[in-house]
């Protein structure tokens, strides 16, 4: 068959290789052109031919990732046109136990708490998320390698024999998990030139082989697709006082009502709704409340997310993600607000980007920041620690990065 593979950066060159493996012919077409040299070279050495522009040709397959706008095929021809996840769930076969999470917000945070949780089992745990892949073992996250969350990477996941693959997803999946999740649909912001919405793309990981796990408020929006669905809503609530760097007391719904502390290190309020979520997939898969709660106690949050710490009498909370946009902003500053923590308080963002897809809307973020009253400074985005003005007492430090 020939093959046309549209975007060889977020997933597309592992398509084309699985594509030549199968003993096709492979046109890949660097859309965005931005394409490292030594990709191009490697798909080419394969066997693809690679071009900057969409031949007038008929292929067989076309496959494009759901952000890639149908603008871009150009005048070619076709028979079938595949979305990227369509391609992957087409070509996978993976067999071994397999969480695929995708959403808006929340998606890393989810992704960690699981694994903490399973690898407390005993089980040996494999955690891909837009930090980095790798396994999950005595609770910390051994990072091996950097790679893209887009849906063809599930198809090149190491070969170890793992009990438990847990991976964080853009938008899609591959519609084979075990047991699938969508964090949230917080914004259904516009993809594809916005011709399509995320709506579009998250949908593709609701999954055929299991149950797909959605917010209870979002569960009629998700239904429409007809594949088995459970709901998760607020199994962990506050019952105590909040108080910035403090424990937080909570109330678990798992089993019966148990009351657990989480630790004061890291910024634990902005983890309820991922780990309410987490507390599904293990109620899904019959996971002891005993292993549950344990976990839940020495979790640690994930590393520079909401991580709290003190130098020379300036308290910071650190965040580095790929996903800090107006609503993490909005998030953030409303925890904080309701710990009493924003008096004498700035933000400072760093915009740098690794590999991120998304750019933040500086305008938006600004609005947040004023209606809380906090000033804002973004950073000349080289990475480089700014001073902090005097008199500022609570640091909110935020980094946009992370591999998409």
């Amino acid at each position: 068959m020939k093959v046309l593979i549209l975007d060889s950066v977020h997933g597309g060159k592992i398509l084309a290789e699985r594509y030549l493996k199968n003993k096709h012919e492979v046109t890949v077409v660097d859309v965005y052109k931005v394409t490292p040299k030594d990709m191009i070279t490697s798909m080419k050495h394969r066997g693809a031919k690679v071009v900057d522009e969409v031949p007038a040709e008929h292929f067989d397959i076309v496959a494009m990732p759901c952000h890639c706008p149908d603008m871009f095929l150009g005048n070619c021809t076709y028979d079938r046109k595949l979305n990227f996840s369509e391609a992957v769930s087409e070509l996978i076969d993976d067999k071994r136990f397999r969480i695929e999470i995708t959403g808006v917000k929340g998606k890393t945070s989810t992704c960690y708490v699981l694994a903490h949780i399973l690898s407390a089992t005993g089980k040996n745990v494999f955690l891909h998320t837009s930090r980095g892949l790798g396994p999950y073992y005595k609770g910390k996250h051994i990072i091996t390698d950097f790679q893209s969350i887009a849906p063809p990477t599930l198809l090149v996941l190491p070969k170890t024999e793992y009990d438990i693959l847990i991976c964080e997803l853009s938008l899609g999946g591959s519609a084979k998990a075990d047991i699938a999740g969508i964090t949230n649909l917080l914004e259904d912001y516009g993809i594809a030139k916005n011709t399509r919405t995320a709506e579009y793309g998250k949908k593709d990981i609701i999954t055929s082989n299991g149950v797909t796990i959605v917010p209870e408020n979002e569960k009629e929006l998700w239904a429409k697709y007809g594949k088995p669905l459970r709901t998760y809503g607020n199994r962990v609530q506050v019952i105590g006082d909040i108080e910035f760097g403090k424990p937080l007391k909570v109330s678990v719904d798992y089993e019966g009502r148990h009351e657990i502390e989480l630790p004061g290190t890291y910024l634990a309020l902005q983890y309820l709704d991922a780990m309410s979520m987490a507390l599904e997939f293990c109620a899904e898969m019959k996971i002891p409340a005993e292993t549950v709660l344990s976990a839940l106690v020495t979790f640690n949050g994930v590393p520079g997310r909401g991580e709290i710490s003190y130098e020379n009498g300036v308290s910071y909370l650190r965040e580095r993600n790929p996903g800090i946009s107006h609503m993490s902003v909005e998030r953030t500053l409303s925890c904080l607000q309701r710990m009493n923590a924003l008096e004498n308080s700035i933000l400072i963002i760093d915009p740098v980007s690794k590999k991120v897809c998304d750019k933040m809307d500086k305008d938006l973020i600004g609005a947040v920041a004023e209606k809380y009253g906090v000033p804002l400074m973004i950073t000349d985005g080289t990475g480089k620690e700014p001073e902090v003005p005097a008199g500022k007492t609570t640091v909110i430090r935020m980094i946009k990065e992370g591999y998409q």
